[in-house]
């Protein structure tokens, strides 16, 4: 390969397809995204690239300054939904995905599987993930979304988490109280900071009380979440039950759960709301679970968006709740 310096120029006049030949990632324009994303929308990226390690994000952070170019990272394509415009931008997209466990140990790359981490723990007689079994997405989002199911959250088996700064390229490690979890939130939400690896510490329990539990999870979702279509996962957040009204606590005091503390669950309020089967071109609201807004065929992110106003809106007018999304929106804004 010709050195950069032999060719006369610099990096920022340096053709596409020539940049991968000197920084060994490959740089790719005009990639659909909506294939890389569970809810199957969205247009394509300006630029795409693939790292595999942290130098590679490093490199593409690089690219991304030296184009000022904006940069969206993108993992499982889970709780996300991307413009039908795409992204004016760099995207990309985290592929490291090693993976150890000493003991009770499990450090992994960012783009490890949810659901691969959890058949790990239970191949390896571990618990404390059981809660996790059929959560979509990488672990990097987990962390990122402090994922939760069933009383269970990723912050509870979290020792640490290693990341680089988009803004100064610098690698940064945080333990759990540094991530500053939240309910269905982290640091990583609001910072510059792009997950690379987690390490977890789980505690040694009977495998096969371990493989039921996790069985009994996979199975329930099965069964009462709409995984035939596409979709970002549940759109809203659960509600705190101590946020809302006694009078809207009385109306839904028999489907108030533990989550992990007490809320009034989103999908009840939805269909309480009369929104079961609602459909705004292809984006439909689950009539099997109400918080799910499903690709019911050939949807667009403004279906989606303009479903999720009318649901919010009307909520806010009915039950005087403020729904939160839970799913990224990239170029995408909602109703004040």
């Amino acid at each position: 390969m010709t050195p950069v310096g032999g060719l006369g120029c610099n990096t920022l006049h340096i053709p596409i397809n020539l940049y991968y030949y000197i920084t060994m990632i490959k740089i790719e324009e005009n990639v659909a995204l909506a294939p890389m994303t569970t809810f199957k929308v969205g247009g394509p990226a300006k630029y795409f690239v693939r790292v595999a390690s942290a130098d590679d994000l490093k490199e593409a952070i690089k690219f991304s300054k030296d184009k000022n170019l904006p940069i969206f990272i993108l993992g499982g394509g889970s709780n996300l939904i991307i413009s039908d415009r795409g992204f004016n931008g760099l995207v990309i997209k985290i592929d490291i995905k090693d993976i150890k466990i000493d003991d009770g140990k499990i450090t992994c790359g960012a783009a490890i599987p949810f659901g691969l981490v959890v058949n790990k723990t239970m191949q390896n007689s571990l618990t404390g993930l059981e809660w996790a079994a059929g959560i979509p997405g990488t672990i990097g989002g987990a962390v990122r979304g402090n994922a939760g199911a069933f009383g269970g959250e990723t912050k509870d088996v979290i020792q640490s988490v290693k990341s680089i700064d988009s803004d100064s390229g610098k690698t940064i490690s945080r333990d759990n109280n540094e991530c500053k979890f939240g309910y269905r939130d982290s640091i990583f939400k609001h910072n510059n900071e792009i997950v690379v690896e987690v390490e977890l510490l789980l505690k040694k329990g009977d495998r096969s009380k371990i493989e039921k539990i996790v069985q009994e999870h996979v199975q329930y979702r099965q069964q009462k979440h709409p995984i035939e279509f596409p979709c970002a996962g549940s759109v809203f957040k659960n509600i705190p039950a101590d946020s809302v009204s006694d009078e809207v606590r009385e109306l839904f005091k028999d489907s108030i759960k533990i989550d992990p503390f007490p809320v009034v669950p989103a999908a009840k309020i939805i269909a309480e709301a009369g929104f079961s089967g609602t459909k705004i071109g292809g984006a439909q609201v689950s009539q099997k679970h109400t918080n799910y807004i499903v690709n019911a065929g050939n949807a667009k992110a403004d279906d989606i968006i303009k479903l999720i106003n009318l649901i919010k809106n009307t909520v806010q007018e009915k039950y005087q709740i403020t729904l939160e999304i839970e799913p990224q929106l990239i170029g995408l804004t909602l109703e004040k």
